[in-house]
């Protein structure tokens, strides 16, 4: 063992001390050193009071010790040094994430007080964060949204699950902003109840949502206003893709093509529509329009809609382009001109009509006027025949084809051009069963007829509203050969603006003749108003015509509806009239009225003096004949100058090549104001003959004329 050293005590201090030394530099060591020096006096109680009792080898042991303690207290020290710089960092690191982060974070309690929120939060909502602790969330929720702010809240505490919300919150200084609330429930350190809360401000994206929404909104309400224009365009609006394919349509074609909504019809195409005769030429057009790039407008082409009317269609295809200028499809329009293609069909009727009218009214008035000749002939030589004569029976054969030939003669003058009616206000009803029984008197058909019981009045021309239904009943009991049933019924009815038919708004009567014949083609249809059109063995074709000629200048409306084998109607429009029907006379039988007087007749037939002179003077008057007008003034000059005026005038209205009675009057009613003057004429549809008396003449007689007929008029002139 080696041997035994003595060990100074205060060195033996001084060591220990040092051992259990920390850096100066540090204050909290200091202090720990102070604590550590007490703990080392305490236990240095158990060492014995002379030191020379410990052997080398234990002071040198215990020397060892009190080194490692040393060494190993200065590596703690270093490593608590270290600790504490890393939570220093960590504690700036949390402060900037926590305080400096882009959102705002607050913790709540369950009575909604904030507990601690970071300086984020605290800028959101106009404070500082001291100020916001345990102030409730609510101060800063708008009004409006803090019930559904509470709610918000509860279901976070009662759930644990995360929520999000969107609300309306209010700063320190009244001004508000949107924000969004991302919350999850937790617990902190004490295991109490929490609520963790993200608060982003989120106005300028409401702003821009706003904005989008309110885009939105103006190009919604820009799509309606053009989808309501589209719909409301009095036009066809449609559009195809390349295949053919509706890429969409207005209204009024979706509806004409069988569909209510336009967007039914989005995908199908012509084949589909069940337009299979037209879907073809449609294709055909498409195709011709997006190859060549040239718009094909105005093609007017007929039209079948599925519930079988047929329209008349004005077409117009332009290509369709896209932005690229690049051909995608073809735009269509199609105008129904069904009103106008009718007008004008309407208008060439008028024009044939018319164009017949200025041969017939010459034709007319020359023949009435060889009709009067034999006329006034026959009845003057049956006057002075016997009854029994063998003869007086052929004279009145005669007499009775004539008198067929002077109707003849009348519907010739039915299209004359001055033809005006003499209208009166009559009984519908009186007409039509009048000459519904004179018509089909012997025919092997019936009549049937539905007459409303309040039927209104017509304004019309008897006479030639009675050969219009004449002429009809005539057709439909001739479109029977075995006979059968024809329906006339009569109404009243009011025109609207949305009438399809060419008539002014106003009140008619609606006269319809339906029989049960074989009816007439299609083909046919269109031409049955055109003069001497016809389809029977029998007959002139001048029916129809006429018919619709009257109508015409009766500011009327005369309509064809027919299909083969299932009959055909006819139906009239007649304007109402609001005056007082007027009752007409009971017929009496005609009577031969003589008389006595001088009567002045101008004619610039020399044949048609003679036959008027030779009836004239068998009723007993003196007679004058004239040439023209320019005569008849002369002699009737001298026979006033002569005391011996001219108790009547019979004026013919036209002379060829010479003054007629129309100027004639005029200057007779210069010089004798009370001049009795008749006029007279073939052309019996001329306005003077309509309106004689606005004209000055005081009775009017119509070529031809049979004795009976000139008898009552001398008599009714003369008595005035």
């Amino acid at each position: 063992m080696a041997p035994h050293k003595q060990v100074d005590p205060d060195r033996l201090n001084t060591l220990i001390s040092s051992l259990t030394s920390s850096p100066p530099t540090r204050e909290p060591v200091r202090a720990l050193r102070r604590r550590a020096e007490d703990k080392a006096r305490e236990s240095l109680a158990w060492m014995p009071a002379n030191l020379e009792a410990f052997s080398p080898e234990k002071i040198q042991e215990t020397f060892h010790e009190l080194r490692v303690h040393q060494i190993e207290l200065e590596m703690q020290n270093d490593e608590l040094c270290l600790t504490q710089a890393e939570l220093e960092n960590a504690r700036n690191r949390y402060f900037k994430l926590f305080n400096l982060a882009p959102v705002g974070y607050c913790i709540l309690s369950e009575q909604e007080l904030i507990l601690e929120a970071n300086l984020t939060a605290a800028t959101l909502l106009g404070a500082s964060p001291d100020d916001l602790a345990d102030q409730p969330l609510s101060r800063f929720v708008c009004k409006g949204d803090r019930d559904f702010s509470y709610l918000f809240c509860k279901q976070i505490f009662a759930t644990g699950t995360p929520q999000t919300c969107e609300l309306q919150m209010i700063k320190g200084d009244g001004t508000t902003f949107w924000a969004r609330l991302d919350a999850t429930a937790a617990q902190d350190e004490n295991g109490t109840a929490v609520c963790r809360i993200m608060l982003n401000d989120i106005t300028a994206a409401k702003q821009v949502e706003e904005a989008l929404r309110q885009s939105e909104q103006r190009a919604n309400d820009a799509e309606k206003l053009l989808q309501l224009v589209i719909n409301s365009i009095p036009i066809r609006l449609f559009w195809k893709d390349r295949k053919g394919v509706y890429l969409g349509c207005n209204r009024l074609f979706a509806q004409d093509a069988g569909f209510e909504d336009p967007k039914e019809l989005i995908g199908t195409d012509d084949s589909s529509l069940g337009r299979k005769e037209g879907a073809e030429i449609f294709h055909r057009d498409d195709v011709a329009v997006m190859t060549s790039g040239t718009p094909r407008l105005h093609a007017e082409e007929m039209y079948t809609t599925p519930n079988g009317h047929q329209l008349w269609m004005s077409t117009s295809k332009v290509p369709l382009r896209d932005a690229h200028d690049k051909i995608i499809g073809v735009l269509g329009t199609y105008e129904d001109v069904t009103q106008r293609k009718r007008a004008d069909q309407e208008l060439l009727k008028s024009q044939k009509i018319e164009a017949l009218g200025l041969m017939a009214g010459g034709i007319a008035h020359n023949f009435n006027n060889i009709l009067m000749i034999v006329m006034g002939n026959i009845s003057f030589a049956k006057m002075v025949m016997s009854p029994d004569h063998q003869a007086f029976d052929r004279l009145t054969f005669a007499e009775t084809a004539l008198l067929r030939a002077k109707e003849l003669t009348q519907q010739f003058l039915t299209f004359s051009k001055g033809g005006d009616p003499v209208k009166k206000s009559i009984s519908c009803a009186h007409l039509i069963k009048v000459y519904g029984q004179f018509s089909l008197c012997g025919a092997k058909s019936t009549c049937e007829y539905l007459l409303a019981d309040d039927l209104w009045n017509i304004e019309a021309d008897d006479g030639q509203m009675g050969q219009v239904l004449t002429n009809l009943l005539h057709n439909a009991d001739q479109s029977m050969p075995e006979g059968g049933v024809i329906t006339l019924t009569c109404q009243n009815v009011v025109l609207r603006d949305q009438e399809s038919l060419p008539l002014p708004n106003g009140q008619y009567v609606k006269i319809s003749i339906k029989d049960q014949g074989g009816g007439i083609t299609e083909q046919n249809l269109g031409q049955i108003f055109d003069p001497y059109f016809t389809t029977k063995e029998v007959g002139r074709g001048l029916g129809l015509a006429a018919a619709h000629s009257i109508i015409k200048k009766h500011a009327g409306y005369i309509a064809v509806e027919s299909t083969p084998d299932a009959g055909t109607t006819v139906s009239i429009f007649l304007p109402a009239s609001p005056a007082l029907v007027i009752t007409p006379p009971a017929v009496q039988e005609p009577e031969l009225i003589t008389g006595k007087g001088s009567i002045l007749v101008m004619d610039d037939d020399q044949l048609v003096l003679k036959v008027v002179e030779a009836m004239l003077e068998r009723l007993g008057y003196q007679v004058t004949c004239a040439g023209d007008g320019k005569e008849a003034l002369a002699k009737y000059v001298d026979a006033q100058q002569a005391g011996q005026p001219f108790d009547a005038v019979i004026m013919d209205l036209i002379i060829l090549g010479g003054m007629g009675g129309e100027e004639a009057i005029e200057k007779l009613l210069a010089i004798d104001p009370q001049a009795r003057v008749i006029v007279s004429s073939g052309y019996s549809y001329d306005p003077v003959m309509a309106d004689y008396k606005s004209y000055g003449f005081r009775g009017v007689i119509a070529k031809p004329y049979l004795l009976t007929d000139l008898s009552k008029q001398m008599q009714q002139i003369l008595a005035t």
